[in-house]
């Protein structure tokens, strides 16, 4: 026997979707429509934490005693970090007027020569060493020795406007945590300039 055409077939109670049945299918449904969003959504908010918290800056205080001055004179230097602390710039102006910017490394195990500046392998133009001793110019000639005595240290090589060489070094306070977990260190200059620093 033929239905009536526009008819619905009845549904059997056992046939009919549970109320729970219905919930599953709606609730993976949604899943699946928010997965790409919420990853591409975790994913930046880990990128911004990392930012955040690598990313970091603050003042060096301390004194800058110049060639032929009785008494030393305040430092001004700022540090700044790169993404994950590992390296970042600094820099520095001197009583005397000269501005300094360069960069600085805390060193690791597996840092290689290349990851030095010249001025610590000893490979930079001797001209440039002027009156800074060999404990800081080209410490780094010895890789695996200079690795032992800095390794959770950092390095600093910045340049001057007015052509002078400053190198620092720097014990850090919590080696993991870079310069932003504090420490103290000394920088000498190529004009003679022996400067000390905390952080």
């Amino acid at each position: 026997m033929y239905g009536v055409r526009g008819a619905t077939t009845p549904i059997h109670p056992r046939d009919r979707p549970t109320r729970s049945h219905i919930l599953r299918v709606g609730c993976a449904r949604l899943r699946n429509r928010m997965a790409p969003w919420t990853v591409a959504r975790a994913l930046s908010v880990a990128l911004i934490s990392a930012a955040t918290l690598g990313c970091a800056s603050g003042p060096v205080t301390g004194r800058v005693a110049l060639p032929g001055e009785a008494t030393s004179a305040p430092l001004d230097m700022t540090w700044r970090s790169g993404l994950f602390g590992e390296s970042g710039k600094m820099a520095a102006v001197l009583p005397d007027g000269e501005r300094f910017s360069g960069k600085y490394r805390v060193i690791r195990t597996g840092v290689s020569r290349t990851d030095l500046d010249p001025e610590w392998t000893g490979e930079a133009p001797p001209a440039g060493q002027g009156l800074i001793d060999s404990t800081f110019w080209g410490a780094g000639r010895d890789q695996a020795g200079f690795t032992r005595t800095y390794l959770n240290r950092a390095i600093a090589t910045l340049t001057g406007d007015r052509g002078t060489t400053m190198l620092c070094r720097f014990d850090l306070a919590a080696g993991g945590a870079g310069l932003r977990g504090g420490g103290k260190g000394e920088c000498q200059t190529s004009r003679g300039a022996k400067i000390t620093a905390q952080f």
